[in-house]
């Protein structure tokens, strides 16, 4: 349904997210004839500039002496910028940022070089690593959310099986999964700060919590200690009231890890995607969570109550799955943008992925929907049914481990949007702002058009020429 949504919806308008390069001045490829006083970036998200980095390299590869720290530039919170103390002298300079978002704390680099006197050639870029990230934080990063999802899919399922399947009480067993489900939630946002601290750089955890995102982090660890309140609360009094208490703590954390995500980006319909994401993942911890309550809790029961939970849960998780999937199809829409983004970039490889694994999970459910659940009724297919439940847990699981991975992935729009923001700036003279007039400019076109296309041209104080050659038969136009 929602590979299908997807694929047959036209553009979703988009904006860029994450921290990622839009533009900058001067310009990538470009030439300019004197040595720039500063160097602009604009990003399509709040840059951090405590955490983000800008290194100037010279054609050597030799960093360049001179250079302020990263400074926001007043009056717009998109750019950052660095001063120049000494003039660059004639040849091509490569400039690599790093960003951190203020908004989602995520982390985004590149490079790019212009040239003073000279138009940069191609493959004349020189990159340096400016992220302090590598293949073992990624996976630390995506194993802590993992584990966060767990524990909160397995607070909220247990609120709705306990109340709507159980009669307000909690199945036996039940107090040692809930301490198995704040440890995994715990042992997830610990990985998750430690993966964010070496993502940013940071060398202790006090400037990690100055940022947005590890503000964020603190107040999911808040959440989570109203989580261990509630389920104290339920070992200690085991009421309706302190179920009620678990799942709405749950639901709270589950927001609080919304608000610190993609949902969260600037948007028009920035409360609208919030409060998608956040049905989306209590869906998820209703269907998910509920499942794994369901199977702890008929074990031991009479046929005729195990006929009667199953077929309990069996209504509730048919409504759960048309919420989730009604509320994925318009988070896929708003992420993804154009059908075209499925197969070109990460994210969109990776909600295949996802949307494969949710096929599979629904034909199991399907199968216990029509079958299994019909056989309980009629006193058989026990262990048909627990089969297949084992089955989908497995199959859930799979699921929230890909959906850990969405979450560090940017958005397939916003990596297109960036993509061609950024081609766009190549073709734009960056020096207007340095010189009164430019006296001898070149550059490069953006890789769309024509390999070989020069643009050159010169100002006089009546006109400005600029003359269109193609370097392969040297032929050339003059337009003034």
């Amino acid at each position: 349904m929602l590979a299908v949504g997807v694929l047959l919806a036209g553009p979703v308008a988009t904006a860029v997210a994450h921290a990622s390069l839009v533009s900058s001045v001067p310009a990538e490829g470009s030439s300019v004839q004197q040595s720039p006083a500063t160097v602009v970036l604009t990003f399509g998200e709040n840059p951090d500039p405590r955490l983000s980095l800008v290194r100037l390299i010279d054609a050597a590869g030799r960093t360049v002496p001179g250079v302020s720290a990263v400074q926001a530039v007043p009056g717009k919170p998109l750019a950052l910028q660095v001063t120049l103390s000494r003039t660059l002298g004639q040849g091509v300079c490569s400039v690599n940022w790093r960003s951190v978002s203020a908004v989602d704390g995520h982390v985004d680099s590149g490079a790019f070089a212009f040239g003073v006197g000279v138009t940069p050639a191609p493959g004349s870029v020189r990159t340096v690593d400016l992220l302090y990230t590598s293949v073992q934080t990624t996976v630390l990063s995506t194993i802590g959310r993992w584990l966060l999802y767990a524990g909160l899919a397995l607070f909220v399922g247990a609120a709705f099986i306990c109340l709507l399947v159980f009669g307000g009480r909690l199945p036996a067993g039940g107090a040692l999964v809930l301490r198995v489900a704040i440890t995994l939630a715990f042992v997830g946002l610990c990985a998750l700060v430690w993966a964010e601290r070496a993502l940013v750089g940071a060398q202790s955890l006090l400037p990690l919590f100055e940022t947005t995102e590890g503000q964020y982090l603190l107040a999911l660890g808040v959440a989570l200690a109203v989580c261990v309140g509630a389920v104290v609360c339920v070992d200690l009094w085991p009421a309706r009231w302190s179920i009620v208490y678990l799942g709405a703590a749950g639901a709270v954390a589950m927001l609080v890890h919304v608000l610190a995500g993609h949902a969260d980006a600037p948007s028009s319909l920035r409360l609208v995607n919030v409060a998608v994401q956040w049905v989306h993942m209590v869906g998820i911890g209703v269907w998910v969570g509920g499942l794994a309550w369901l199977l702890l809790g008929i074990r031991g029961m009479t046929k005729a109550d195990r006929a009667a939970a199953v077929g309990a849960f069996s209504r509730i998780a048919t409504v759960a799955l048309v919420v989730v999937l009604v509320t994925g199809l318009t988070r896929g829409l708003v992420e993804v943008g154009s059908p075209a983004n499925l197969f070109d970039t990460g994210y969109g490889i990776a909600l295949l992925a996802k949307i494969g694994l949710v096929a599979v999970l629904v034909a199991l459910g399907a199968l216990n929907h029509f079958r299994a659940v019909p056989a309980l009724g009629r006193g058989a297919g026990v262990r048909s049914f627990a089969l297949n439940s084992r089955g989908e847990l497995a199959v859930a699981a799979a699921v929230l481990a890909v959906t850990a991975v969405l979450s560090g992935l940017v958005p397939a729009s916003s990596a297109v949007a960036s993509k061609v923001s950024s081609a766009a700036s190549r073709a734009t003279l960056s020096n207007r702002d340095q010189a009164p007039a430019v006296q001898g400019v070149s550059l490069r076109p953006a890789s769309t058009a024509k390999p070989g296309l020069v643009v050159s041209g010169a100002t006089s104080p009546g006109s400005t020429t600029l003359c269109l050659g193609d370097v392969s038969d040297g032929s050339s136009r003059e337009a003034r």
